[in-house]
């Protein structure tokens, strides 16, 4: 893809992003949702999907959860080798519907998929990492991180920067001391990073690094 259509598309985003926002600071909440669904209807294939992701955040803000997964079910049914909802969807059960075991079950998807096209395939390590210190599930935690650590990153490939937050939430003796020794390495603590933990109830704030 070139310089150009790369702009294009940022632009694109950013208008709609724009116009969402917007909405959602000027209505109340159902008639934006509203809004945003009747535009989604006639648009494009990129608009579409940009719009699906911006409603389904908004259907979560307003507490309509269920709504706001038939969305994403539905973009994970139409875009067979997109990584980024079933990452959605994972997230929308671990910290809003509270239902772990559903968010595993997603994270997975979310990685078959990553692992076939390599993108974001960190990202929903890092997810899956979440999930498992929820479950109280050392060994695959401890597992996971080895996988996050062995992944070679293509610079020219989307994907996140290296997270650490999972470790540190993770209790004395839950990952293997070996393993963890090797992540204080592979992604070391900063002072910065007191502010960034978040609790197994909040999605973390994404590191750049």
């Amino acid at each position: 893809m070139d310089k150009e259509t790369v702009r294009k598309q940022i632009d694109r985003i950013w208008e709609l992003n724009q116009w969402v926002t917007e909405l959602w600071e000027t209505l109340p909440s159902d008639e934006a949702i509203q809004a945003v669904e009747e535009r989604r209807r006639g648009a494009e294939p990129d608009d579409y999907s940009w719009l699906s992701s911006e409603l389904q955040h908004l259907m979560i803000q307003a507490g309509r959860d269920s709504e706001a997964e038939a969305v994403v079910d539905e973009m994970i049914a139409r875009l067979p080798d997109d990584v980024r909802f079933p990452i959605s969807k994972a997230s929308l059960n671990l910290y809003f519907k509270k239902e772990p075991e559903k968010a595993l079950a997603a994270i997975e998807l979310a990685l078959e998929r990553a692992r076939r096209t390599r993108f974001f395939h960190r990202e929903a390590l890092g997810v899956k990492a979440r999930i498992l210190l929820q479950l109280g599930r050392g060994e695959a935690l401890t597992q996971a991180l080895e996988e996050i650590m062995a992944l070679e990153i293509d610079p020219e490939i989307p994907d996140i920067g290296r997270e650490r937050d999972f470790v540190d939430r993770a209790p004395p003796g839950m990952i293997a001391e070996d393993v963890l020794t090797r992540y204080d390495r592979f992604r070391p603590r900063r002072e910065s990073d007191g502010n960034r933990r978040s609790t197994p109830d909040e999605p973390p704030e994404w590191n750049s690094e």
